[in-house]
């Protein structure tokens, strides 16, 4: 019995060094319970719900076929025990003569598996979903103005990692946001937006 007690201890104070076991079980001298995490992307957001065309109570008509943004982006946030993420987010994104400034605050959570089922598949996998609010500007003189629109953001994030604090992204959302139409409309579109769908590529730092 007093022999079945020591050989148990000895095995709990040991570090597991079984490479088969996920990271986060694993001894390493590295390895936090928090990480820091700053991302930059580049990408694009598209829908034809982006075009707008309407006759307006002063007679005049405004439109605009517009259907796809180039966008820069950067995020930052905190990621627990490996897994669960916070993430806030400001993006810019750009049309010939429209722009829209987005901020969006989501919750995430990674996984890893390639840890799991080897070469083949991506280093991580993130699954986040959140909101998203926009401004919306169109330079064309007297095309008038957009409310702020506030919607819904869900996404999967593709990781391949460089060294263990740097990593390359490949990301895809799906967007719900529109933008009501401030001025009177006759007949026509009263918003702008709806169902559209974003991705991109960039850096995942952590420290």
């Amino acid at each position: 019995m007093v022999i079945w007690l020591a050989v148990m201890l000895a095995a709990t104070g040991l570090p597991p060094e079984n490479e088969e076991l996920p990271r986060t079980l694993q001894a390493d001298d590295d390895w936090v319970a928090v990480d820091g995490i700053v991302s930059l992307r580049v990408g694009g957001w598209a829908s034809s719900k982006f075009s707008f065309n309407a006759v307006r109570t002063d007679s005049l008509q405004v439109s605009t076929t517009q259907q796809i943004f180039v966008t820069t982006s950067a995020l930052a946030g905190m990621q627990f025990y490996e897994h669960f993420v916070v993430l806030g987010q400001y993006e810019a994104a750009f049309a010939a003569k429209m722009t829209v400034e987005l901020g969006g605050a989501y919750l995430g959570w990674r996984e890893h598996p390639k840890e799991r089922y080897g070469k083949g598949v991506p280093d991580e996998v993130m699954a986040y979903a959140g909101v998203l609010v926009g401004q919306l500007d169109v330079h064309v003189a007297n095309f008038g103005t957009f409310d702020r629109g506030i919607g819904f953001c869900g996404g999967l994030q593709f990781g391949w990692a460089i060294s263990p604090h740097l990593s390359v992204q490949l990301n895809v959302e799906y967007r719900r946001l529109s933008f009501n139409y401030q001025v009177p409309v006759a007949t026509g579109d009263t918003s702008l937006g709806g169902n559209s769908i974003a991705f991109g590529v960039g850096l995942d730092i952590r420290y």
